[in-house]
């Protein structure tokens, strides 16, 4: 999961959470803030608005989720924020490893405690599906990596300009990306900052 940061929101304080899909998607760029696919999206209730109404419209409570993440999968199981990591408030990207055969694991080194909350969010929307009939992230992130792999070798060639390399990286998976291309400054640094991923962030918090 990309780690965001939040901005403050100053805009129109809507009644129906549905109107805040643009501000959403101007904030943190049109991705699903859990898989990282660019696909349909939805606004995503961190804390479930059957089980915490009065926090339906809080800008706070609400990020993008694509159909599978949010409609299939998370749904409303967790009660709250406690016991899970979020974009918005964990360095997500350091809490979990990405690895080529499409999986996705809890990092190594962590607490039992931050293990756990990492592994409940990747149970909670299925962030590592390998083992499903339908491998929906799984094969799309095999796909990933090796795109990714091969940019990196031609951009190291001198064959690829880095904004070719961002162009590719901003079809989405953007953990997929960072993963190949953390050893390169460069690109670390370009894919930190590109327009289609807006309020990206890994400073410890």
């Amino acid at each position: 999961m990309r780690p965001v940061v939040r901005p403050v929101y100053t805009g129109t304080q809507y009644k129906d959470y549905k109107s805040f899909l643009t501000p959403l998607l101007n904030s943190f760029g049109g991705y699903c803030s859990y898989c990282e696919r660019a696909d349909k999206l939805d606004v995503e209730h961190v804390a479930p608005k059957s089980k915490n109404p009065a926090l339906e419209t809080q800008w706070d409570n609400l990020l993008l989720g694509c159909p599978r993440c949010n409609r299939d999968y998370k749904k409303s199981k967790n009660d709250n924020r406690k016991g899970y990591v979020w974009p918005d408030t964990h360095n997500t990207f350091v809490l979990l490893n990405y690895f080529e055969d499409g999986r996705v694991k809890a990092a190594d080194g962590l607490t039992q405690d931050s293990k756990s909350a990492v592994e409940n969010t990747i149970k909670l929307v299925c962030l590592d599906d390998g083992r499903k009939p339908q491998k929906t992230l799984n094969l799309a992130r095999k796909r990933k990596f090796k795109i990714a792999k091969s940019a990196k070798q031609k951009y190291l060639a001198g064959h690829q300009t880095l904004q070719e390399v961002i162009d590719q990286a901003e079809e989405g998976l953007w953990s997929v990306w960072f993963t190949v291309f953390q050893d390169l400054a460069d690109v670390r640094q370009a894919l930190l900052t590109a327009k289609a991923y807006p309020s990206t962030n890994l400073e410890p918090r």
